[in-house]
């Protein structure tokens, strides 16, 4: 029943993205957010903080500075402590996220109008005119200081994650032995026939053709291409479809086994009612070395 109330009573809409409230960014926020209001403090110089005593140096102002640095830092921290807790076991809303970021403001302001009149003679506790006035300033400059270092922050967290995404797009795109798609020319360069790399078994010449053997629905099938096996062979050159003889080439993919007897090599596919594919001693050594090389690529 409590959580069905505190549901209701919550500000829904758009779920905060997971970039913004990670562990790792909100530190990043945190420490970014410290070193520009250290910046802004001292060169803008707000909350009148140069006039909270009559002679202040440069390195004292400095001091000063970082001490209301502290302050916000240790404010922000704690709040983005409660959120990283938060988004553990609830979901964030932006319109939610919003109010949080409006909370910080406020809580700060309050902070800082309170450094501002105790330090300052000039201002009085009793005045409302004084605290209203401090509070007004108080909460255009927070506003400055906290909204200018969040906004840089999220657009360069944006950025990070977005170019992560097509950095995961772009992987899982590209080609893998198992994905690639080989496209078969004629002689005059004319795209004929295309099939997956991992399905072909081997190539045969035929003449001034080539035969593609490739498995389709576990049957055996072929398609005959108008070209040479030379051509073919250094087209496919970076594949693990290699030359085992003048007038054979076999995918080292479907290859399971390759015995060695003298001089002889056979081999072993891993599909059945393979003819037997002969292996001339001149690619001998290229078989072996071709099969160390692509076997560990088979799963």
């Amino acid at each position: 029943m409590s959580s069905n109330w505190f549901n209701d009573l919550r500000f829904k809409g758009k779920v905060v993205d997971k970039y913004m409230t990670n562990k790792s960014n909100l530190v990043r926020l945190i420490v970014f957010t410290a070193i520009f209001s250290l910046c802004f403090i001292n060169l803008y110089c707000p909350f009148d903080s140069m006039t909270w005593y009559e002679e202040m140096s440069r390195p004292k102002y400095f001091l000063v500075s970082s001490l209301l640095v502290l302050v916000g830092i240790l404010v922000i921290a704690f709040s983005r402590f409660l959120m990283y807790r938060f988004v553990r076991k609830h979901s964030l809303y932006y319109l939610e996220y919003a109010v949080w970021v409006v909370a910080e403001v406020f809580v700060l302001s309050v902070c800082y109008t309170c450094m501002t009149i105790a330090v300052n003679d000039n201002l009085s506790w009793w005045s409302w005119h004084d605290v209203i006035e401090v509070f007004k300033s108080a909460n255009i400059n927070t506003f400055l200081v906290i909204l200018l270092p969040y906004s840089v922050s999220w657009l360069y967290f944006s950025y990070e994650d977005k170019k992560r995404r097509l950095q995961r797009i772009e992987e899982s795109m590209k080609p893998t032995k198992d994905n690639v798609v080989l496209q078969f020319r004629d002689e005059k360069g004319e795209i004929r026939f295309s099939v997956a790399s991992n399905k072909i078994v081997y190539i045969e010449s035929a003449d001034n053709y080539v035969i593609i053997n490739y498995e389709s629905n576990n049957k055996m099938t072929s398609f005959m291409l108008r070209n040479t096996l030379k051509r073919v062979a250094h087209e496919l050159r970076d594949m693990p479809i290699k030359r085992c003889h003048r007038s054979y080439m076999v995918n080292f993919e479907r290859i399971t086994a390759l015995r060695r007897k003298n001089d002889e090599v056979s081999l072993e596919f891993d599909i059945v009612d393979i003819k037997e594919i002969p292996v001339s001693k001149t690619y001998a050594n290229e078989m072996t070395e071709a099969f160390l090389l692509y076997s560990g690529c088979k799963k």
